[in-house]
């Protein structure tokens, strides 16, 4: 239905090119999805990558989908990012075991008393967490309020970290929410590529997060680090301007470069997964941080839906390798 609520037809020449393009990769795909994104868009390319394809084929041949549920595990990604700016861990949940934030196994009650003599606490579920879903907060908490936040819990692999106090440029338009720019690396040809396309996730309203699915929207960023004129929800519902009032030509980034080099950086430490969707906030010190590695369906319609095809440039090079190449069965662990 999202697909083909008030999309514009394509003409019989633009659906022609579409296929043309694609028969030599497959014959297998739904043209609707073009038809959405240059829709949303308003350019055509028939380079854009369906959806049905992005999942059936392309993001299992780039990513081991396979050990995925492990390698993104957030309580662990001090030791894969070690090294690399991330919000400060206070104390691990992993399996229902406390940890501090060396590894090292705490009580309950010693993990009450570290979280006590903190300011500010995001709390979130470390697995299979997607769209902020558990994600909670605390500002100088009780040993009383701790207590009964864990005689409660609903899951055994959560995160205590730092609440991160943002940047004056991201928070202009929602301060309340820590507010994120999605960008995604690609290992191609022995070496990680940055895609040339970047959003800014922004929420809404009450919104203490800026996820789509609790009404974020997204909107493009240029290359000289403004955002496009326009924005966009979950649900191709088009902004001219933040819901809150706030302009979309009002917001320049200048810190998009350090932003490239840390997830150009990043992305070495996690070959098995070579495209990757990264969700960078920029700190009051206008410092770039790591606050999600997306290591599957990294949000590809994220992406196209404001900028353009996915790859890019390297589109060819990518859809070559999944379609058309010979492939070497990935190994994955049995029971």
């Amino acid at each position: 239905e999202l697909f083909s609520d008030n999309v514009k037809e394509l003409t019989e020449e633009q659906e022609n090119k579409i296929k043309e393009y694609w028969k030599k990769y497959t014959k297998d795909f739904d043209i609707a999805y073009h038809k959405y994104y240059i829709d949303r868009t308003g350019n055509f390319d028939e380079r854009f990558i369906p959806d049905d394809l992005f999942v059936g084929y392309i993001d299992g041949y780039l990513n081991n989908r396979a050990i995925e549920p492990g390698i993104a595990d957030k309580n662990y990604f001090d030791l894969y990012l070690k090294g690399f700016n991330l919000p400060k861990t206070y104390v691990h949940l992993i399996n229902g075991v406390f940890e501090d934030k060396d590894y090292n196994i705490i009580t309950k009650e010693k993990a009450i008393e570290i979280l006590s003599s903190t300011t500010d606490i995001t709390l979130k579920p470390s697995m299979a967490s997607y769209g902020g879903k558990g994600v909670k907060f605390f500002k100088n908490p009780t040993k009383d309020e701790l207590l009964n936040c864990f005689n409660n819990l609903e899951d055994e692999n959560l995160i205590f970290q730092e609440t991160v106090k943002q940047s004056k440029e991201t928070a202009k338009l929602h301060p309340s929410s820590l507010n994120t720019i999605r960008i995604m690396t690609l290992i191609l040809d022995g070496e990680v590529k940055v895609l040339p396309w970047c959003a800014f996730r922004m929420g809404i309203g009450k919104s203490k997060v800026d996820n789509a699915s609790f009404g974020g929207i997204y909107c493009k960023i240029n290359e000289d680090g403004t955002l496009s004129n326009f924005a966009y929800d979950a649900l191709g519902k088009k902004f001219d301007k933040h819901p809150d009032g706030g302009n979309f030509l009002d917001v320049k980034f200048e810190f998009m470069d350090k932003i490239k080099d840390l997830v150009k950086e990043s992305a070495q430490r996690f070959p098995h997964f070579r495209l990757i969707g990264w969700d960078i906030a920029v700190t009051d010190e206008n410092e770039p941080i790591i606050i999600e590695a997306n290591l599957t369906m990294s949000g590809m319609d994220l992406i196209e839906t404001i900028c353009g095809p996915l790859f890019g440039e390297y589109t060819e090079k990518v859809l070559e390798e999944v379609f058309l190449k010979k492939h070497t069965r990935k190994r994955i662990l049995k029971t």
